[in-house]
């Protein structure tokens, strides 16, 4: 319990040890009183969910969207998958190190408005890392802290979970930009949460200095120990005497357990549009327990809901035709009513596992949520420096792995016979998902899958 209690903390500190808009260094970490996680409804009444889902989910998806059919035309249309709260936790770093113009723009997409006061704005950071933080813990990870390079030049806020099973590579051990990380053991015995992982990270750092790319990123080892304060602004700001350039890396790893047997896993078509088919591994869930599902006339989709672990659940979109009605009907306000409409029932339900990559500039991103002056040649940073530094490179870049759940030949239960044939609901076209928090209805991540084989 010790354990975990430091690593709230140091999650917490993560984004309160930085300095100031105004320049000012906040306290030093041991100088800081840490506190135990927010009850869950403490932390909703200070987040202001339906702002932060509109800002920076489905906003950013339909810009996303409207710009790659423009591209390349419906029938050539690619996947989309990005994190809201990935770019939350961005946000909520760029709002300790900029100035008045670009931290307010930061802080009104994340749902503050421009006279909020500043216990109101250390309120919400406060809450919105707390609610990461817990999440992380929640879905199978172990701790967090505030770290640097190797070169010492870097802020970077880790809120990790166990690394992904199968990574780490023959390269591994040999990386200069890992340093020293915080961590934890997982909520089972053989490190593999049975719901769910969940990765967050995010580092600004000087452009050209050794940082952690995104396969580093995932294949990072956990570490324990007292090391996690090693930041320096100190040292940032010497670099910055002969560097005006800042990258900002923002990564996110998701591995979702859906509720399938990995038995009845067999290989079916799929069809990206009207001509073309490829072969996928699909997942099978019978009708012997209920689901929660609808289908909504007005967007012409069915929707089912899927449990992802104890807190997390999935909104499964299957368009009747298209997904062009789907997509111009997405909002929070149709998320709210999906998930106060969806009704028990059983039905037969054949789902693809796949993995998704996928990588984007934050600025792309977040073009339709009025944040641009962080990207601009006058973006103000004096929370670090006085001089005129250029945000160069943001990726946002994010990884998806669904598959089924671990348990293989549970019990059934037992059910009364019904000799009907069950409805049968089929993602073998492309369709949507939204992975959300249960609790306060955050969206983690969303996406649309063209084709589920294009990793």
């Amino acid at each position: 319990m010790s354990i975990m209690y430091s690593f709230t903390c140091l999650t917490v500190l993560a984004l309160l040890t930085g300095p100031t808009a105004d320049g000012s260094v906040l306290p030093k970490p041991d100088e800081l009183v840490c506190r135990p996680l927010r009850r869950e409804q403490e932390v909703n009444q200070q987040l202001n969910t339906s702002a932060l889902n509109t800002a920076l989910a489905f906003e950013p998806y339909r810009d996303l969207a409207t710009r790659t059919t423009a591209e390349l035309g419906v029938q050539q249309q690619q996947n989309i998958l990005f994190s809201p709260l990935g770019l939350a936790s961005a946000l909520a770093l760029l709002s300790r190190v900029t100035g008045a113009e670009s931290r307010s723009q930061a802080l009104e997409a994340l749902g503050l408005a421009a006279n909020s006061t500043e216990q109101s704005v250390e309120a919400t950071i406060s809450a919105l890392t707390d609610l990461q933080h817990s999440l992380t813990l929640q879905e199978g990870g172990g701790g967090g802290g505030v770290q640097s390079a190797e070169s010492g030049a870097g802020i970077e806020a880790n809120i990790g979970a166990a690394p992904r099973e199968g990574i780490g590579g023959a390269d591994a051990g040999n990386r200069t930009d890992a340093g020293d990380g915080t961590g934890g053991r997982n909520g089972t015995e053989d490190g593999v949460h049975p719901g769910a992982q969940l990765r967050v990270w995010n580092s600004l750092h000087i452009d050209g200095k050794p940082s952690l790319d995104y396969d580093s990123f995932l294949s990072r080892p956990e570490h324990t120990g007292p090391s996690a304060f090693n930041i320096s602004f100190d040292t940032l700001k010497k670099d910055l005497e002969a560097s005006d350039r800042l990258e900002l890396n923002n990564y996110l790893y998701f591995k979702g357990h859906q509720p399938f047997e990995r038995r009845h896993t067999v290989p079916r078509s799929f069809q990206l549009n009207a001509t073309t088919s490829t072969e996928v591994a699909m997942m099978f869930r019978d009708d012997s327990s209920e689901v929660m599902m609808l289908y909504d006339t007005n967007c012409s989709a069915t929707v089912v809901r899927l449990t992802c672990s104890e807190r997390l659940a999935s909104l499964l979109l299957l368009p009747k035709a298209e997904l062009q009605p789907l997509e111009d009907c997405l909002s929070d306000s149709r998320m709210s009513f999906w998930l106060s409409n969806l009704k028990p029932g059983r039905a037969e339900i054949r789902f693809p596992k796949f993995q998704l990559r996928k990588s984007y500039s934050l600025e792309s991103l977040l073009r339709k949520s009025g944040v641009s002056s962080i990207f601009s040649d006058s973006a103000d940073f004096s929370g670090v420096s006085q001089k005129t530094l250029k945000l160069v490179k943001a990726p946002h870049e994010v990884m998806l792995e669904v598959e089924e759940t671990k348990s293989e030949d549970r019990a059934r239960p037992d059910i009364m016979l019904d000799f009907s044939v069950p409805p049968r609901i089929t993602f073998n076209k492309p369709f949507m998902l939204i992975i959300y928090d249960d609790l306060t209805g955050l969206v983690l991540l969303m996406g649309r899958i063209i084709d589920p084989t294009d990793f």
